[in-house]
């Protein structure tokens, strides 16, 4: 592939992402318009929010690499997978332990968590 495609690949690439940034820019002010009127469900509200939040700050961490930030990108983006796994892993321990019962995927859950644990212990 040559320079000059690669270059054309990327801003094609480049316009999509913008046309679909002020495509969803329209659908949340029309979405808060909506939000404010209070018939939504707690979770549902709950989930919303953190995805929101996760695009948010990955866009934040986006434009401060693109501004000059000298760590890498998947840097930046690594850590806050990291802030977003440790608010995840806080809201699971009260939410499981106020329901007091078993869910389904616990196990995973706790097999995934030994893993990380192992890669954890290794880099201290």
């Amino acid at each position: 592939m040559t320079e000059a495609a690669i270059q054309q690949a990327n801003d094609a690439f480049g316009k999509m992402v913008s046309s679909q940034m002020s495509r969803i820019t329209g659908e949340l002010n029309r979405l808060d318009t909506l939000l404010k009127a209070g018939q939504v469900d707690g979770r549902v509200l709950t989930e919303f929010r953190d995805a929101v939040n996760r695009v948010r700050t990955s866009g934040w961490q986006v434009q401060v690499w693109l501004e000059g930030d000298p760590r890498a990108l998947s840097v930046l983006l690594m850590e806050e997978r990291i802030r977003a796994a440790t608010r995840l892993c806080q809201q699971l321990s009260v939410e499981i332990g106020a329901a007091g019962k078993e869910f389904l995927g616990l196990g995973s859950l706790r097999d995934a968590m030994g893993k990380l644990e192992l890669v954890l212990g290794d880099t201290r």
